[in-house]
C-alpha cells in the first residue's frame, strides 16, 4: 500500500524550462518550445497548471492532512479534455465513466510533482535518508482512466547542469514494466524541493526532457474556478 508523507505544500512559483527529445535511433535532439509548470497555492488551496513532457495537465484542489489534495484534473489529449474528480470518497474517471475508492495521498498526473516536492519540504530525511537505489516512495496516481500505485526509486543525489548554473538534485526514478513509459524526477534541496528536471521515457525508447531555466515567484492568491463548460 502506498505510505503517508509528511508533506508541506509548496510555494506559489512558476517554473519555466528548456525541452528537448531525443529519439530512440541516436539523432540529434530535437529543441522543443519552454515547459512551464504553474503552481499558485494560498498554502490552503491550490490551481496548477503544467505544460512540458508530460503533455498539457491542470489540477485544483486543497492541502489535505496528507499532503497536495486534489479536487479536479484535466489533461488535453488528441483535441479533446479528459477529466477526473475526487469527490464522495471516490475519484471519478469522465473518460472511461468509471469509478475507484479514493486514497489516502491520492495524486493527479500534475499534483504528483507538487506532491514530491512537497515530501521534501515536510520532513528532507523521507527522501535522503533512504538508501540510494533501494529507498522508494509510493503514490496512488489518477490518470483520465484508471488509478494505480506508482513507486518511485530514490536512485540518489546527482550534479544538474542548468541554465541557472550546477544544480544537486535528488533523482527519483519510476518503476515501470518493459514497454511502459517510465517518468524521472529530480527534486533541488536548494530550491525548496522543486522539481529543476523531467524526463519521460516512452516505450519506444525516446526521450523528451525539461531542464529548469528560470525560477520566479508567484502571487498566492489562487484563481477563481473557471465556470461551467
Amino acid at each position: 500500500m502506498p505510505g503517508r508523507y509528511r508533506v508541506r505544500m509548496p510555494d506559489a512559483v512558476l517554473l519555466t524550462y528548456t525541452q528537448t527529445r531525443q529519439g530512440a535511433a541516436n539523432a540529434a535532439p530535437q529543441v522543443l518550445p519552454d515547459a512551464r509548470i504553474d503552481w499558485r497555492s494560498d498554502g490552503d488551496r491550490y490551481a496548477l497548471t503544467v505544460d512540458g513532457v508530460l503533455g498539457r495537465l491542470s489540477s485544483r484542489g486543497a492541502s489535505g492532512d496528507a499532503g497536495v489534495r486534489p479536487r479536479s484534473a484535466a489533461e488535453e489529449r488528441d483535441g479533446a479534455t479528459l477529466e477526473t474528480e475526487f469527490a464522495d470518497g471516490e475519484v471519478h474517471f469522465r473518460a472511461s465513466g468509471r469509478s475507484l475508492p479514493d486514497s489516502t495521498g491520492s495524486q493527479d498526473r500534475a499534483s504528483l510533482l507538487m506532491q514530491l516536492a512537497g515530501i521534501g519540504l515536510g520532513e528532507p530525511d523521507q527522501i535522503q535518508g533512504q538508501m540510494p537505489g533501494q529507498g522508494t516512495l509510493d503514490v496512488v496516481v489518477a490518470g483520465s482512466r484508471d488509478a494505480a500505485i506508482e513507486r518511485f526509486t530514490v536512485v540518489g543525489i546527482e550534479t544538474l547542469a542548468t541554465p541557472l548554473g550546477a544544480l544537486e538534485a535528488w533523482h527519483l526514478a519510476q518503476q515501470a514494466a518493459p514497454g511502459q513509459a517510465r517518468l524521472e524526477v529530480w527534486l533541488a534541496p536548494a530550491r525548496g524541493w522543486l522539481p529543476v528536471q523531467l524526463r519521460l521515457t516512452g516505450s519506444d525508447g525516446s526521450a523528451a526532457t525539461q531542464t529548469i531555466r528560470a525560477i520566479a515567484p508567484q502571487p498566492a492568491a489562487v484563481p477563481a474556478d473557471p465556470p461551467p463548460a
